[in-house]
């Protein structure tokens, strides 16, 4: 696994409040999760990425994911699935916003997969949004897109990848999902809604009557209400299963994008947000390792290694005036294979900054 997909996962792995959500004051979305009242692990993940303005066919991609119930650890193979996915989007940037959906897709059964044989997987539905306006949903398992707004519909995009819906049988098991193998089969369409509230959903929330999750969908107007009341209510349902989701306006994302003026690539989850700050390797080794000319550079991933910052700064030991100058000692085993000199600088968000909410416990 390359240090920056590893980086991710680490960061959407990390644990939460049992009820989490943050929203971006930049670009109008929400993302909230929360354990429920029955689980006690939430396998669920929401999170989103935007490549930035200067990048390669600029993206924003939002992703949930839920770990199958019944199999193996279902909240690692959510994180894997979601960081497998977005280094893929970022690795593919030359390609036309399908193809390189699919590449993404491929990539991230591909990783759970050879890890859990099939003994393990995950949902995963994303919306993504390139500069140009075009947008694609991306869809395995029973993950949820819905649109809504004031004075419109509630409506339901996706069709779950269960016995009952795809091929009307009975039960809940899932034909399609991320970590099953090569028979795989995404389903990755064109999103032509042009305005309204878009709102992806976990099962936790579908335990929700369907009258009653239309009601409050077309009864909030904001973006936080529809999160709060969806929450609310899964937990007043029984919170029988993990609810998470991710909230956006479909109108004010592309000028909202356009107006960004955030640098390097920046990643958000329920509970927080992340920014990468790349430096360039130039040394001619390191470019031939990765099969790649020096002048190819332009802020390609894989000419990259990563290190994420400490969250407490370390401590500064002085060298004595006698001391020999300092030798870099060498990185443990797993990362020997990457540059020393390079890293990737992180920036964990501030609410108070970044104009972020964090994470609020029950």
């Amino acid at each position: 696994m390359h240090p920056f997909q590893e980086n991710i996962q680490t960061w959407i792995s990390r644990r939460l409040a049992s009820r989490s959500s943050s929203q971006c004051l930049d670009i109008p979305f929400v993302l909230s999760s929360d354990i429920g009242l029955v689980r006690k692990e939430n396998q669920d993940r929401a999170a989103a990425l935007y490549t930035g303005k200067k990048s390669i066919n600029p993206l924003f991609a939002i992703a949930v994911a839920d770990g199958m119930g019944g199999m193996r650890d279902g909240g690692k193979c959510s994180s894997l699935a979601i960081s497998s996915f977005f280094y893929s989007l970022i690795q593919h940037r030359n390609l036309g916003i399908k193809e390189r959906a699919y590449e993404a897709v491929k990539a991230s059964n591909n990783q759970v997969f050879e890890i859990y044989r099939g003994d393990g997987g995950s949902t995963l539905t994303a919306v993504l949004l390139d500069s140009q306006g075009a947008k694609i949903i991306v869809h395995l398992g029973d993950t949820r897109v819905y649109t809504f707004g004031a004075g419109k519909k509630v409506e339901r995009h996706t069709t779950d990848d269960s016995l009952v819906e795809a091929v009307g049988g009975s039960g809940r098991e899932l034909l399609q999902f991320i970590g099953m193998g090569d028979s795989i089969q995404p389903k990755i369409s064109e999103f032509s809604c042009q305005e309204g509230f878009c709102a992806i959903t976990t099962d936790g929330i579908h335990g929700i009557e369907e009258k009653t999750l239309s009601r409050i969908l077309e009864n909030s107007s904001s973006l936080n209400e529809a999160s709060e009341r969806l929450n609310s209510v899964a937990m007043w349902c029984g919170g029988n299963d993990n609810s998470t989701s991710a909230i956006f306006d479909i109108a004010e994302m592309l000028p909202s994008l356009a107006q960004y003026q955030g640098s390097g690539i920046r990643l958000w989850d329920a509970g927080g947000d992340l920014t990468t700050l790349w430096l360039r390797e130039e040394e001619p080794a390191f470019n031939a390792k990765h099969a790649q000319a020096p002048n190819e550079m332009n802020d390609a991933v894989n000419n990259y290694s990563s290190q994420l910052i400490p969250s407490k700064p370390p401590k500064i030991e002085r060298a004595s005036k006698k001391s020999k100058p300092p030798v870099r000692k060498s990185r443990k085993k797993k990362t020997e294979n990457y540059p020393e000199e390079v890293q990737l600088d992180i920036e964990i968000g501030n609410s108070a900054e970044q104009g972020d909410v964090g994470a609020d416990s029950k």
